[in-house]
């Protein structure tokens, strides 16, 4: 199968050809990049750096963009909440973290890729239905995006009272 159509089948198409192609263009050499690095390389996102776990979440990483939420956030939250010495010496880890995440989350996005590769390939399927399969098990989930905001939000709400 071609690689190139499995990776444009998992990231899904946008709007206008114009966008897909740069989107694309983008996977395709990240994941070159992590076929080159053994998984692990660095590519700079701007959506990852602004929308970091919803980012994640979008890309229908759920648990990664979970844990990620529950680790930065909630633990963070917490932390300025019941020990604010500690989240004072915490705040440059904060940016510190947010700053690799602008280059290092298309990792996880590459590794679930790589899962779902693996599935379809052990199912010996058509190439019709492999693209078919990897459109279903990649693409993106706005909804999951849009609740991740809201939680984040209820989140933040809840630890300002």
């Amino acid at each position: 199968m071609d690689k190139d159509r499995l990776i444009g089948a998992y990231i899904g198409e946008k709007e206008s050809l114009e966008k897909t192609k740069k989107t694309l263009d983008w996977y395709k050499d990240s994941f070159e990049k992590g076929d080159l690095s053994g998984g692990f390389s660095w590519k700079w996102s701007w959506w990852a750096f602004f929308g970091n776990c919803f980012y994640l979440l979008y890309r229908k990483c759920y648990l990664e963009g979970i844990s990620y939420f529950l680790l930065v956030y909630v633990l963070g939250g917490l932390m300025n909440r019941f020990m604010p010495n500690i989240a004072d010496m915490a705040g440059g880890a904060f940016l510190f973290i947010i700053l690799l995440s602008g280059g290092l989350l298309h990792n996880l996005v590459y590794r679930r890729y790589l899962k779902s590769k693996t599935i379809i390939e052990d199912k010996s399927l058509s190439k019709e239905d492999m693209l078919k399969e990897m459109k279903s098990l990649g693409g993106t989930d706005k909804r999951a995006a849009i609740i991740g905001i809201i939680v984040y939000i209820a989140v933040n709400i809840m630890f300002s009272l």
